[in-house]
């Protein structure tokens, strides 16, 4: 195909949507079989875009608007940028969230009484708001942050009335702190009520202290499971913390923090060998939080959560331990742990990374240009029964751990995440559209012909963040020609086999 493509007819193409019905998952797994060993291989730091890293690793994929801008200012200046969050003007995504604002902004128990018995809804709407965040915040480097912080303080919606209380959650403690000081962040999630009664904490008193709470805030929130606590450590700390509670139906602030003082245990306690003095009250809590915050351990185990969610499932000890240096220096300062990381060759070198499911899906609706105008509920019908077949809704992971950040947990679930490249590719069970405008914007800037050949081959770049190989490109050429009705489809073949590829599994 060597004829200027007109570009009413490109339009056509991209947006081919359910006229591709021969294309399936068959065709693409008989199209790979077929290629040279290594090839669709993710990108590595020697042919890798580091404009494509960036946006991939601290962003939630490219879009073509976005694309354009980083390549002319540099991927570092953009990080900067992104780390004076406060400064980008999101106000373009708040007027998207207005159909969301009866939920996102609202006290949750406000929220339960106006949605009584409607729980789903609620549920989606909130699911919804977070999706378009990931999709259209210019905020990238934040809501990235939001997630990392949503999984290591991780809590189960599904689990009685967390799934009004995360409502608060999300709002009050995990986004005004996403980019600030640890122990700010810590504290918030202490008094938050969505924790305190997943984890049991509301059940503890001075007679019956609970562990549950006490445990995972030393295991998964700030020491680590090797972190050089005891078993005595969890009892004290969990003594410390009987009578933090939640506010009541009946009481004014009925989704707030409420500390009981005649449920607390007054004593003395020993926590990591530090006395906490008897009669402390809700300040023995406040203590522990200090102790935890300042052990080393934590410096150590937060500055390994955060290479491993920016660099690689096993990151190295040596970056480990400059992140944990910035940590202990800065007084658990946030954006100073990130900068060691963005100005860190282990960064700009790291190995290839596999995307979770939920990040497989928002990067491809930003790199299509998806503008979903229907309702918010509609919206999320369609986006939400693929996450949770994958394993991703948001929230819904039972244990307080967090989703999984290694690539190994996800990678046996390659047939629907082809089945969900196809959808996004050639149009989503054709109720949404790619909108390729910006796309050919784009690409004409370039100087990019349109044309099969350089159009595929320019959005091989795009998509995998590194140029195709000749093999590559025979076999994509070969499978785009393969098109039963010629070539108002063969870019959408294209498009599909490019989106399946290994290597765009990986960011």
């Amino acid at each position: 195909m060597s004829a200027r493509i007109q570009r009413r007819q490109f339009l056509k193409w991209l947006g081919a949507g359910g006229a591709v019905a021969a294309l399936n998952t068959a065709s693409i797994a008989a199209a790979f079989a077929a290629a040279p060993e290594g090839s669709f291989a993710p990108a590595i730091a020697a042919n890798r875009d580091p404009v494509w890293l960036a946006l991939s690793r601290f962003g939630f994929g490219v879009t073509p608007e976005l694309y354009a801008e980083v390549r002319d200012i540099g991927p570092h200046a953009w990080l900067e940028q992104q780390l004076d969050y406060e400064n980008i003007d999101d106000s373009a995504l708040e007027a998207r969230l207005e159909p969301y604002a009866e939920v996102i902004y609202e006290n949750s128990f406000v929220v339960g009484e106006r949605y009584r018995g409607m729980r789903g809804q609620v549920m989606r709407q909130f699911f919804g708001a977070w999706l378009l965040r990931s999709l259209y915040s210019r905020r990238q480097l934040y809501e990235r942050m939001v997630h990392f912080w949503s999984d290591h303080f991780s809590v189960y919606m599904a689990k009685d009335v967390v799934w009004l209380l995360k409502i608060d959650d999300d709002r009050d403690v995990i986004r005004p702190h996403a980019l600030g000081r640890f122990r700010e962040i810590l504290g918030a999630d202490a008094h938050s009520p969505a924790m305190l009664f997943y984890l049991d904490q509301i059940e503890s008193n001075h007679t019956a202290p609970n562990e549950n709470y006490a445990r995972e805030l030393m295991e998964l929130h700030t020491l680590g499971v090797n972190g050089g606590y005891t078993e005595q450590d969890v009892k004290e700390v969990a003594r410390a913390l009987t009578g933090w509670s939640i506010n009541g139906r009946r009481e004014a602030d009925r989704s707030g923090f409420r500390f009981r003082p005649r449920l607390h245990d007054d004593g003395e306690k020993i926590v990591l060998g530090q006395v906490i003095p008897a009669g402390g009250g809700v300040e023995d809590g406040e203590m522990v939080l200090d102790i935890l915050a300042q052990h080393p351990s934590t410096a150590q185990f937060i500055a390994t959560k955060l290479a491993r969610r920016f660099v690689s499932d096993f990151p190295p000890q040596a970056l480990i331990d400059q992140i944990a240096a910035a940590y202990t220096e800065t007084d658990g300062d946030i954006r100073a742990m990130l900068r060691v990381i963005i100005n860190s060759d282990h960064f700009w070198n790291a190995p290839p990374k596999f995307r979770r499911p939920y990040e497989y899906i928002a990067s491809g609706l930003r790199a299509l240009g998806y503008d979903y105008n229907r309702t918010p509920d509609q919206f999320v019908r369609l986006v939400n029964p693929v996450l949770e077949a994958l394993g991703h809704l948001p929230f819904m992971w039972p244990a307080p751990n967090g989703y999984p950040d290694v690539g190994a947990y996800w990678q046996s679930n390659f047939l629907m995440r082809w089945n969900v490249a196809l959808a996004i590719a050639t149009g989503v069970g054709g109720r949404l559209r790619p909108n390729p405008e910006a796309l050919i914007a784009l690409m004409e800037a370039d100087g990019v012909p349109l044309e099969l050949e350089p159009v595929l081959g320019w959005l091989a770049r795009y998509l995998w963040g590194r140029d195709w190989t000749d093999e590559e490109r025979d076999i994509t050429l070969n499978f785009a020609q393969q098109a039963p009705e010629g070539g108002e489809q063969q870019i959408a073949y294209g498009l599909a086999l490019l989106m399946t590829a290994p290597a765009y599994q990986y960011k």
